[in-house]
């Protein structure tokens, strides 16, 4: 009798004992699955949040793409003929007047932003991308830099120069903004087509 009692007693506590490890693996399960929604809600509102940036920088350097072509088509025209309207223009100054090429506005009148895709890299939410999305979106934000940190600095550089402002140096002058402004305006292109693809990605995902 008493054998029996310690059977149904020990069964008892094992039959105890297995339902608090499946609660616990149950817990861990539930809690697990989760932190997956909430790990991807947070990766979806970082896609989108660097979808939006993507287009509204694709807006801008459109826009930076007609300026600076306009400027590189004034460059070459006064570089091609030395009786072209804006060269004389030009001359009339003791100084490089850039507003004559640039129709008295500023090179560069908006900024592209990386907030989104900063903000990302920094909670390692990158890590849980496609690789091709984190490629596309790699290509895109190193090249933006390249243009706006390197590319624009080197025409600002340039304007500021004091042998810029020396106008017996004019027409080196002009070759230089021309060649910087092929360089700037072939970037913008690139980054077009990049900005394009990574949406495109993001767009499928």
């Amino acid at each position: 009798m008493v054998k029996r009692k310690r059977s149904i007693d020990f069964k008892k506590y094992l039959a105890e004992g297995a339902l608090i490890v499946f609660s616990v693996l149950f817990a861990l399960f539930i809690n697990r699955i989760s932190e997956n929604i909430k790990l991807e809600n947070k990766k979806e509102i970082a896609k989108e949040s660097i979808r939006k940036e993507l287009i509204q920088n694709a807006a801008i350097i459109k826009n930076w793409q007609e300026k600076h072509k306009m400027i590189l088509n004034r460059i070459s025209s006064a570089l091609e003929d030395e009786n072209d309207s804006l060269k004389i223009k030009l001359q009339e100054f003791d100084y490089f007047n850039l507003g004559v090429l640039t129709n008295n506005e500023s090179v560069i009148n908006e900024v592209v932003t990386n907030t989104a895709w900063e903000t990302t890299k920094s909670t390692e939410l990158l890590s849980e991308f496609d690789f091709d999305i984190s490629q596309n979106l790699t290509y895109v934000y190193k090249l933006q830099d390249v243009l706006t940190e390197k590319t624009m600095d080197k025409i600002l550089d340039l304007y500021f120069d004091s042998n810029t402002q020396n106008m017996n140096n004019l027409d080196y002058t002009l070759i230089q903004f021309n060649l910087l402004f092929q360089e700037a305006t072939g970037q913008e292109n690139l980054l077009l087509d990049f900005y394009d693809k990574a949406i495109s990605s993001l767009n499928k995902e």
